[in-house]
């Protein structure tokens, strides 16, 4: 692997793409070089950013909701092309993915905003915190029900997550230790005819001492504790964190990644610092690229600008959309962006963006020109595309009425040199 080679492949997996003429930038600046900008913006010089949202105007008002909510992901998609700080905001996307918190649940703007700004700004600090954040955020306690568990009558919804899901992985903790937790964490509520303000009401809570994984707990604040200081939680968010990036990764790398992760009293900086330096060093393996990081990625590429309705359309029919993932488990996997539906989706996709490519923008001009190991460097696969690619490239028929390059372009975007990365 060449220095080009390995910045190509952290900024397809961290960045989800880069600009025309930043990968000659970067590779003349080297491989750690760039690992520090991205793990460590502010020391590479790198101006902290507003949240995307942070002018964002929200109005209850029932006629401007479909709107408001095209506003909300346009300015959440404008802000993952045009960031400085990519690997923030794809680390925020893991954990959106991780916790799963769905717009169709909260149905509440301001308070999905409040989670999505909250995981983007604590998603690469202290996991504890982050948990402990978490646990008591509008968003997730309307997500999951913990708004209406009382003392009387907790709800288990949050607990069973937060030991499945959030912390530990299946097969860590018992049906008792749910229960437990569902009765510790009782007392929060969200005051809707407050503006969603979260508080805490001792009334509703029941603070009888709990048995949970082995420990006493009474409050939130002790089952976080407990759940992040099990011997399963560093290796459970290792393997989820090391497994998004890097996709398959040897138990032998796992176990490493895991013992450094708690060796730091679960500092995220440190975790990812491990996994992206893990995939330098070869341990990832071939990945599905999922929609949205396709979409980002092609866009910085081609510089395509699509009119916001059209880009949530095209990530609707494609099967992921910022703000719904679809169940508590997150996003689906693989074999959703493999099927046939989706492929013909994402077709369709690369094709209005190719059209939205302005003339003169480079992308469109390799194409054009059927250069295609520089088209190739372009969309970040230096090593140049495969032979199936370049022979369907090859035979494109010019006698059409699309500007030149623009069917290639368009091919050479959906091809399966871009769906695997």
């Amino acid at each position: 692997m060449t220095t080009r080679d390995d910045i190509a492949f952290l900024a397809r997996r961290a960045a989800w793409g880069l600009a025309p003429g930043e990968l000659d930038e970067l590779v003349s600046a080297g491989t750690s070089a760039y690992l520090d900008q991205l793990l460590d913006p502010d020391g590479a010089g790198i101006v902290t950013e507003p949240s995307p949202w942070a002018t964002f105007e929200y109005t209850d008002d029932q006629e401007q909701r479909q709107q408001q909510g095209l506003e909300t992901l346009n300015r959440w998609i404008t802000h993952l092309i045009e960031t400085e700080r990519p690997f923030e905001n794809t680390m925020a996307w893991f954990w959106h993915d991780h916790f799963a918190v769905s717009f169709q649940v909260v149905r509440h703007l301001p308070t999905l905003i409040d989670h999505l700004d909250l995981i983007r700004d604590q998603g690469l600090g202290d996991f504890r915190e982050l948990i402990r954040s978490i646990s008591t955020d509008g968003a997730m306690l309307v997500f999951l029900d913990g708004a209406t568990s009382t003392g009387d009558a907790p709800n288990e919804n949050y607990g069973r997550e937060l030991l499945e899901l959030y912390t530990l992985g299946i097969g860590n903790y018992a049906e008792d230790d749910v229960r437990a937790a569902a009765v510790a964490l009782t007392g929060w509520v969200v005051r809707r005819r407050l503006g969603w303000e979260v508080q805490f009401i001792p009334r509703r809570h029941d603070p009888t001492p709990q048995s949970f994984l082995g420990e006493t707990v009474s409050d939130v604040d002790s089952v976080v504790d407990v759940a992040c200081s099990h011997d399963a939680c560093p290796g459970f968010i290792a393997s989820k964190v090391a497994r998004f990036f890097l996709g398959a990764v040897s138990d032998t790398a796992l176990d490493g990644m895991a013992s450094r992760f708690a060796d730091s009293d679960l500092a995220l900086p440190v975790l990812a610092r491990e996994v992206l330096e893990a995939g330098v060093a070869g341990e990832s393996a071939p990945q599905i690229v999922a929609p949205v990081p396709w979409f980002i990625g092609a866009l910085k590429a081609t510089g395509a600008q699509v009119e916001p309705r059209a880009q949530v359309g095209l990530l609707r029919s494609m099967g992921q959309v910022p703000g719904s993932p679809p169940n508590v488990g997150g996003f689906p996997g693989t074999a959703t962006w493999l099927a046939s539906s989706a492929t013909a989706a994402r077709f369709s996709a690369a094709n209005v963006i190719a059209r939205s490519t302005a003339d003169g923008a480079p992308a469109l001009e390799h194409a054009s020109a059927g250069e295609w190991d520089g088209l190739a460097d372009l969309l970040l696969r230096p090593q140049g595309f495969g032979p199936a690619t370049i022979e369907a490239l090859r035979g494109l028929p010019t006698n059409v009425s699309t500007r030149p390059g623009e069917g290639a372009l368009a091919l050479a975007l959906a091809s399966p040199d871009l769906l695997v990365a």
